[in-house]
């Protein structure tokens, strides 16, 4: 149940999320070296990282959940439920990865959006690897934004992926981007917001209509960025609009709640990641010009404690 928005601001964009989670979960920060054997693909061949990549992972495991590469290209996964989304056999003529694996691979070889659309028809995504044994292959959908401040959609659809154009500049999860955008257009006037009276009208459910719809609202009528630091003073003020509090969803499955474990941004200009957790308003930052070690995989720690700063 997370909500990713893009918000522009003069020289770049700003490209984040709410990683909304089921089940408790260890999280940190991972910063992925050139030429780093990070996986292998289906047919047991080695893939190797062409671009330094920062991101956030979960139990300090290759695989990232959001993230930007040197070259700017900023990307987060989001749960994507469905029937049959991915082929259950790898395919000999194509690059052969798991869904778990692909957003990582996709930062880790492209340098923009239009790189990664060019190369989409020659990537497959299979719930089996090449001897027919199960790989873990979770129902994922992407949204992935670069300099040029182009933002797109990549979702399976009858065991391909595809990508849409994504103007709306959020994603949630399921159903399908062209569902959300049905609903959207059937409830605002996007040629007459101001007409709307949002303070009565606007959805204010957790459901994902609801909050594609209520993010989008609120980053197109919020007022415009001029700079970096503007730019994300209102992607935190927004994401604080979909954010979940801890016990706030019950999850019934897991006998948990579903609630934000964290909240990150990324910027394509500077090539900047910020993130925070649910219980310390403190937002960290890291870029590549922080790391000492370049050729190494490093892992790094947020402190999960309330802190605060005196006033005087």
């Amino acid at each position: 149940m997370c909500t990713g928005i893009k918000i522009n601001y003069k020289d770049g964009c700003v490209m984040g999320r709410t990683m909304d989670f089921e089940v408790p979960v260890n999280y940190n920060v991972l910063y992925l070296p050139r030429n780093y054997n990070f996986c292998n693909d289906l047919m047991g061949e080695p893939l190797y990282t062409k671009y330094k990549t920062l991101g956030v992972c979960f139990e300090n495991r290759n695989p990232l959940k959001d993230g930007v590469n040197e070259h700017g290209l900023v990307g987060i996964t989001n749960t994507f439920s469905g029937f049959n989304l991915y082929d259950n056999k790898v395919n000999p003529e194509k690059t052969n990865i798991s869904s778990l694996n692909y957003f990582t691979y996709a930062l880790a070889k492209y340098k923009s959006v239009e790189e990664l659309i060019e190369d989409l028809p020659n990537i497959h995504i299979s719930t089996k690897d090449s001897s027919g044994e199960n790989v873990i292959s979770p129902d994922f959908h992407f949204m992935f934004a670069d300099s040029t401040k182009r933002c797109i959609i990549i979702e399976p659809k009858k065991r391909k992926l595809v990508y849409y154009e994504n103007p709306y500049n959020v994603m949630t999860n399921s159903p399908c981007f062209k569902s959300h955008v049905k609903r959207l257009n059937k409830l605002l006037d996007l040629d007459n917001l101001d007409g709307f009276n949002s303070s009565k009208d606007l959805p204010g459910g957790y459901d994902p209509f609801s909050r594609f719809i209520k993010a989008f609202y609120l980053t197109k009528m919020n007022v415009e960025s001029n700079s970096l630091n503007e730019a994300l003073s209102h992607f935190y003020n927004i994401m604080g609009a979909v954010t979940m509090p801890e016990g706030f969803v019950k999850n019934r499955k897991y006998n948990e709640t579903t609630y934000t474990r964290y909240i990150c941004s990324y910027d394509t200009r500077d090539k900047i990641l910020n993130v925070r957790s649910h219980t310390n308003p403190t937002v960290y930052n890291l870029t590549f010009e922080d790391i000492e070690e370049e050729d190494k995989r490093q892992s790094f720690f947020l402190n999960n404690s309330f802190t605060s700063e005196k006033l005087i």
